[in-house]
């Protein structure tokens, strides 16, 4: 094998191909677990080019291996791809998606740039074959779309179809889903500043110089398939921490030190499972032992350089290679120090001001403070007041931008350029006016510090419950009370965590109607708009909430002044009544107090934005949806379902077809761990354990988890024993919550009726009955039927001379069907419209039936299709099967009579709908 060092840009440069033989797997990567880290990567790698060039690193992005193919005169080199194709294809969707995005801005600017991205992208030599014009050609399942995306200038049609695809629950090939992600990435970081042309620069210096891959080229008499297996064998990977601890211990053994001493003074308790150091915390999509975050944290501070959890061990490699002829035992002691104030930090008590501090970052899910903390406390030796103030500060800023929802998106690097520009001072006072300054004089929406008039100024109109989530309102309201304490009562720390409750209800039908002041024409909207502010937002335990719940003013006011000691309810009780004039007034008292809590920027230094205003925004409530959702299903059900009640008001759809109703669509609201509303959709099997059906239903439940998943996203599916979730916010409108529902029986169905269709088999030996060889013919054609098309359960095994195949995507489902049908001797493949007279859509079908049967006949010119109209309103067309036809024959006949008839039916309604 010849391993060799390059860039991601240099693995494309020459014309080659990299083929991706077909024992690999399809393209599996995605954005939480593969995508986003990538991308951070790289777009740290250009945010360093940026800063300061002479500081970047190059960082090592993993292997590939390859084993050349032999080609013949013209032919391009080509490759077999034996490891790394997930990553490989992956750089080209990158590479394509970077291309296409600049190729939409100035030509006379980006020229040059396009030229080369194009040159990494297309095989521009002479071609064999037309797809030898990709560098990269994946398995056959991920062709149609890597060659949608990678042809050039795609990236509004792949963004389009990514977005509708979601908005539709439709399943988009992973491929174009990737290559649309780095789409509105690479837009995104080109448009943060003013600076597009430069940042385009450092971004293809960042692929062309700073990332690097490691390319294996297999030898002669290298067995790729055993080199395959012995890459992917089933054994736990190092992790950052093992590969810093060998290099540490082998350092010091070859130094001489002595290494068991030094393992057990020093590295001993980063090793012990269970250990603090060893406990799982999340960042983000991110769950890392806390070693590795602390690492993270020490070697940016060290290297004054933004290091991520990918890079841990080249960063610490550099590190440890810096301190030259130092002892291995010195290392450590750092490490170890670190490591005490690192401690310090994580867990300082929450009646300090550091641990207040801790927590509210936790709310706010900010960890990237930690390596300018470490800074000020190990190198400097902050501490007490001075400390405080500089934490008080810090705070302020981080949640001043979290109330109006300006995002921490590149925190690492503002706080590493805040590291910056204090690390070599060493006064307390310096520290913090150079801190306040900085933090002052951002511009732009990622870095600005909110001032007072726009904080108030939102502050009275945000939902705030929405958008700051139950965990940001109790925090913002304990600190609300905390000031609230005068210096005559005692100091209560909040010690659990407190519910948050409305004051007027989200259930509010059982208070007074909202009059709205003049100008309010939707009195309803405007009190839903109002009821998530913070005027109408307190604080009380789980029990007091929940025993006082939905109730009137009265009551809550009494159980308050008898329950609750918190001063943030002592004068929320001061109001006699509560109504939508209360709500906003209390909206203005709270903001006041809230800027007085979280100071401002320096105002001399500030950078004043653009003036804000932030108007009431349309709230949705879940149990409205839901209730606008029950009365179209009972008025409309879905065809061939009955809607019931359901238990703890939630209700559920039965098919009769399936001659049970342990299988059914459930549909209730319930809240989540952090008290939202979800609307949440299930497929339950509710068999007992010892039912004949049990057996058929544990296949079939798990058949269906990777289409549900595919269609709905995996953060939106739950999985439970038998049941099948999906989870939709509480605030999506009703016709999105339809949507959903109609996606998910679509999907469901057919695998339902076939599961029903073994079970009837399985009860019924089919060689007595006169019809069983249609059942035969069914299971025959079943596999290869289009999708959503399946044989209904109900006609199986039962003397019937029919046997109907429905379309679970169409509304009329079992009514609107094609059919096997037997007369005789003869055997007819029908379209049959069996809606009665009355039917919403039976007028329009009536209206195209010539049309449906002039498409037939165009179909089949050689047969005798028939067709009429019965006196019970049934519409029906025929065509006959040759006698000498097999299944393969019969299957024919049906997919032509779908596919030149179904476009037609179509035309009936806007869109597939069940109701």
């Amino acid at each position: 094998m010849k391993p060799e060092t390059i860039s991601v840009f240099d693995l494309f440069q020459l014309p080659r191909r990299y083929v991706i033989p077909l024992y690999q797997r399809r393209y599996v990567w995605t954005r939480d677990k593969q995508w986003a880290p990538l991308w951070q990567d790289i777009s740290r790698r250009a945010e360093a080019e940026l800063a300061d060039p002479q500081t970047v690193k190059p960082h090592f992005l993993g292997a590939v291996v390859f084993s050349q193919v032999k080609t013949f005169g013209l032919d391009l080199p080509t490759f077999d791809v034996i490891d790394g194709q997930q990553r490989l294809t992956t750089f080209q969707l990158l590479l394509a998606a970077f291309r296409d995005v600049v190729s939409e801005m100035d030509p006379s600017l980006y020229a040059g740039l396009c030229k080369r991205l194009t040159t990494v992208t297309v095989n521009d030599a002479y071609l064999k074959e037309p797809h030898h014009t990709y560098k990269v050609w994946p398995t056959l399942f991920d062709q149609p779309g890597f060659t949608q995306v990678l042809a050039p200038g795609g990236a509004d049609d792949a963004e389009v179809l990514v977005h509708v695809a979601e908005k539709a629950f439709e399943h988009v090939p992973n491929t174009v889903a990737a290559y649309a992600y780095f789409v509105g990435e690479v837009r995104a970081w080109l448009g943060l500043d003013q600076q597009p042309v430069e940042r385009a620069a450092a971004l293809l210096i960042a692929l062309t110089r700073h990332l690097q891959v490691v390319t294996i080229d297999l030898e002669d008499g290298d067995d790729p398939q055993v080199i395959f297996e012995t890459l992917n064998a089933r054994g736990e990977p190092l992790q950052p921490a093992d590969l810093v601890r060998n290099h540490i211990f082998s350092s010091a053994s070859a130094l001489g030190e002595d290494t068991p001493r030094l393992f057990n003074t020093y590295w001993k308790d980063f090793d012990e499972d269970g250990s603090f150091w060893r406990e799982q915390e999340s960042r983000g999509r991110f769950v890392r032992d806390r070693l590795t975050w602390f690492l993270v944290a020490f070697l940016t501070v060290k290297l004054e350089d933004d290091v991520s959890d990918s890079m841990i061990f080249d960063a610490f490699k550099r590190w440890w290679g810096s301190r030259g002829n130092e002892t291995a035992e010195s290392g450590l002691k750092e490490l170890q120090r670190y490591a005490q104030v690192y401690v310090s930090i994580v867990q300082a008590p929450y009646d300090t001001r550091a641990g207040v501090l801790r927590r509210r970052l936790a709310v706010l899910e900010v960890s990237s403070m930690t390596p300018l903390l470490l800074h000020l406390v190990a190198e400097v030796g902050l501490k007490g007041a001075a400390l405080d103030a500089i934490l008080h500060d810090l705070e302020s800023f981080l949640v001043r931008r979290f109330m109006l929802g300006l995002g921490g998106k590149n925190y690492n690097l503002l706080f590493l350029r805040l590291l910056k520009a204090v690390r070599h001072l060493t006064e307390p006072a310096e520290i913090h006016a150079q801190l306040l300054d900085t933090l002052s004089r951002g511009t732009g929406e990622s870095v600005r510090w909110p001032q007072d008039a726009e904080v108030i100024d939102a502050l009275k109109t945000l939902p705030a419950y929405r958008k700051w989530k139950p965990r940001g309102v109790s925090m913002l309201l304990e600190a609300v009370d905390l000031q609230l304490t005068t210096d005559k009562q005692e100091k209560l720390l909040i010690a659990g965590p407190l519910s948050v409750e409305h004051v007027l209800p989200q259930k509010w039908q059982l208070w007074p109607a909202p009059v709205a002041p003049e100008g309010v024409t939707d009195p309803v909207g405007w009190r839903n708009a109002l009821l998530h502010t913070l005027g109408n937002l307190t604080l009380t335990t789980q029990k007091l909430n929940s025993s006082v719940s939905n109730s009137g003013y009265d009551i809550k006011r009494e159980a308050l002044k008898e329950h609750s000691v918190l001063r943030l309810n002592y004068r929320l009780l001061k109001e006699e009544t509560w109504d939508e004039t209360v709500i906003q007034r209390r909206s203005r008292e709270l903001a006041g107090i809230i800027v007085s809590i979280w100071r401002g920027p320096d105002v001399a230094a500030a950078v004043t934005p653009e003036p804000f205003k932030h108007a009431l925004e349309p709230m949705v409530n879940a149990d409205d949806t839901f209730e606008a959702l029950r009365a179209a299903l009972v008025a409309r059900p879905p065809t061939g379902f009955r809607p019931k009640s359901y238990a703890s008001g939630g209700m559920q759809l039965q098919s009769d077809d399936w001659g049970s109703v342990s299988l059914r669509y459930v549909l209730h609201v319930a809240e989540n761990d952090s008290g939202e509303d979800q609307i949440i959709l299930s497929l339950e099997d509710a068999f007992g354990a010892d039912t004949p059906q049990k057996r058929f239903m544990v296949p079939l439940m798990a058949r269906l988890a990777q289409p549900v998943q595919l269609a709905f996203g995996d953060h939106r599916v739950g999985f439970r024993p038998n049941v099948i979730d999906v989870v939709l916010p509480g605030d999506e409108p009703v016709q999105r919550v339809q949507q959903a529902l109609r996606k998910l029986i679509q999907i469901t169905v057919p695998a339902i009726e076939a599961a029903f269709t073994a079970y009837r088999a399985s009860l019924t030996s089919p060689g007595g009955q006169s019809m069983a060889h249609l059942d035969v013919l069914a299971d025959t054609l079943r596999p290869s039927l289009p999708p959503h098309f399946y044989f209904m359960a109900a006609d199986t095994y039962g003397g019937r001379n029919y046997r109907r195949i429905a379309n679970a995507a169409w509304p009329l489902r079992a009514w609107l069907h094609y059919e096997l049908l037997q007369q005789g001797d003869r055997l007819l493949v029908c379209l049959h419209d069996e809606q009665p007279k009355t039917a919403t859509h039976k007028a329009a079908m009536a209206t195209l039936w010539p049309q449906i049967t002039q498409a037939a006949q165009t179909a089949f010119p050689t047969l005798a299709v028939k067709d009429g109209q019965k006196n019970s309103g049934i519409l029906w067309l025929d065509v006959p099967v040759d006698d000498a036809a097999d299944s393969a024959g019969v299957l024919d006949i049906l997919g032509r009579l779908i596919e030149a008839t179904a476009p037609v039916i179509e035309q009936t309604w806007d869109r597939p709908v069940t109701s």
